[in-house]
C-alpha cells in the first residue's frame, strides 16, 4: 500500500487521481497546510502541497517520504538542494498559471494607461523568457508596444542586456526566486537597478526576493507587486505605498488552479509508473480529464483589446482592500489571516484564452 499525503486545497485533486490512477494500491490522507507536518506525513511516500507548505529537512527528516511534487509553478518554497541529497524525488506545475498572470500584467499596464501613468508608446522590459515571458511579449508585441526581453538563460537575437531593460519605462519581473546558479535571481533588483529605473514602473508577480523592498521605500518608483517577502506577512509600509498591492492571486484563476493539480496528477502518475515492476498500476490519459475545463491553447483566435483585461480583472479594487486591511494596526497573526483569506476568497476567474472567458465576453 502507497501512502499519499496531500494538501486538501489542491483543485479536485482527489477526483482526479481515482479517475487517472488505480487507487487500490494507495491511501490518500488529505490536511489543511497548516496540518502538514512532520508527524502527519511520516508514514507517507509521497507528499503533494502548494506554495503555503515550506518542504525542508524539518518537514521531511525521518519519515518515508521518496516524492514531493507541488501544484505551483514556482519552486522557491521546495528545498531542492535537500530534496536531491537525501534522493527524494520531486516535481512542479512547470508553466501552469501562466495565462492567469499574463491576464494580470496586462490588467495591470492596462489600468496605467488609463490613469496616464504610461501609453502606447511607452517601452515595456519584460525580464524572464519563459512561460509568461514569452506569452506576455507575444501578446503586447500583437499590441504594438515596444518590447525589450532580457533573460541570460536563452540565446536568442531578439533578446537584449540587462541596462536595456532598465532603460525601459515600465518592467515586468517573470524569472523564478533563485540563490544559486550563475544567475541568482534573489536580489535582482538591487538599489542600483531601482535608481536607473526612478520614476518608472516596477511590476513584480514573481516572487518578493527578486527585489530589495527596503530599497523600494527609499525611491521614487511605480511599484506594483503580487508577492511580498514574508508572505502572508508582507512589510506594511511597502503595502501601503505601492501603487498596487495585491495578495498573491496573480496565477489564482479557475483553470491556473486546474492546470495545476492535473500536472501534480501526471508527476505521480509517472513516478509511479517507473515502480510498476513492483507495484502493477493501471494508468489513463490524464490529460483527457475534465478537458472542457481546461485552457483551450487554440480558443483566442485574435488578439484582444487591452481594455478587456482590465474590465475582468480588476486589480485596482483588489489592491483598494488590500490596502484597507493594512492600513489598520493589526498585530503580525491579524495581517497573516488577513493576507490567507484575501488569498482564499479570491473569486473564480476565467483564463483570458479558455473557453469559459471567451464565450461569457464576446
Amino acid at each position: 500500500m502507497i501512502k499519499i499525503s496531500a494538501d486538501h486545497d489542491i483543485p479536485q485533486l482527489n477526483k482526479l487521481i481515482r479517475t487517472s490512477i488505480d487507487t487500490n494500491n494507495i491511501e490518500i490522507n488529505y490536511f489543511n497546510h497548516s496540518d502538514i507536518n512532520n508527524k502527519n506525513i511520516s508514514e507517507s511516500e509521497i507528499l503533494l502541497v502548494r506554495s503555503t507548505t515550506k518542504v525542508n529537512k524539518s518537514l521531511l527528516e525521518n519519515t518515508k517520504i521518496k516524492f514531493v511534487a507541488s501544484a505551483t509553478s514556482g519552486i522557491n518554497h521546495l528545498d531542492i538542494d535537500y530534496l536531491e541529497s537525501q534522493k527524494i524525488k520531486w516535481g512542479y506545475a512547470a508553466g501552469c498559471n501562466s495565462s492567469s498572470v499574463t491576464h494580470y500584467v496586462l490588467a495591470v499596464i492596462a489600468e496605467l494607461i488609463e490613469k496616464k501613468k504610461i501609453n502606447y508608446d511607452s517601452k515595456i522590459g519584460i525580464i524572464g523568457y519563459g512561460n509568461i515571458g514569452k506569452k506576455l511579449s507575444k501578446y503586447l508585441e500583437e499590441l504594438n508596444f515596444d518590447i525589450f526581453i532580457y533573460d541570460p538563460y536563452i540565446n536568442n537575437n531578439k533578446l537584449v542586456d540587462f541596462n536595456t531593460i532598465l532603460k525601459c519605462d515600465l518592467v515586468s519581473i517573470h524569472v523564478p526566486f533563485t540563490k544559486g546558479g550563475l544567475y541568482p535571481t534573489h536580489k535582482l533588483i538591487e538599489s542600483y537597478e531601482l535608481e536607473q529605473l526612478s520614476n518608472k514602473v516596477l511590476i513584480n508577480s514573481s516572487r518578493g526576493g527578486i527585489v530589495n523592498e527596503k530599497a523600494i521605500l527609499k525611491n521614487n518608483i511605480t511599484y506594483i507587486a503580487d508577492v511580498w517577502e514574508n508572505e502572508p506577512m508582507p512589510n506594511n509600509e511597502l503595502v501601503t505605498r505601492s501603487y498596487i498591492a495585491t495578495p498573491h492571486i496573480a496565477g489564482y484563476s479557475k483553470q491556473g488552479k486546474l492546470n495545476g493539480s492535473v500536472q501534480v496528477v501526471r508527476l505521480v502518475s509517472n513516478y509511479l509508473e517507473n515502480k510498476k515492476d513492483t507495484s502493477p498500476f493501471n494508468f489513463q490519459d490524464v490529460s483527457k480529464i475534465d478537458q472542457e475545463d481546461i485552457i483551450d491553447k487554440s480558443a483566442l483566435g485574435e488578439i484582444l483589446p487591452l481594455d478587456i483585461f482590465n474590465k475582468t480583472f480588476d486589480v485596482k479594487s483588489i489592491s483598494d482592500e488590500m490596502k484597507d486591511f493594512f492600513k489598520k494596526n493589526l498585530s503580525n497573526n491579524e495581517i497573516a489571516t488577513s493576507f490567507n483569506q484575501m488569498r482564499r476568497n479570491h473569486p473564480d476567474r476565467n483564463d483570458f484564452d479558455s473557453k469559459d472567458f471567451l464565450s461569457k465576453n464576446f
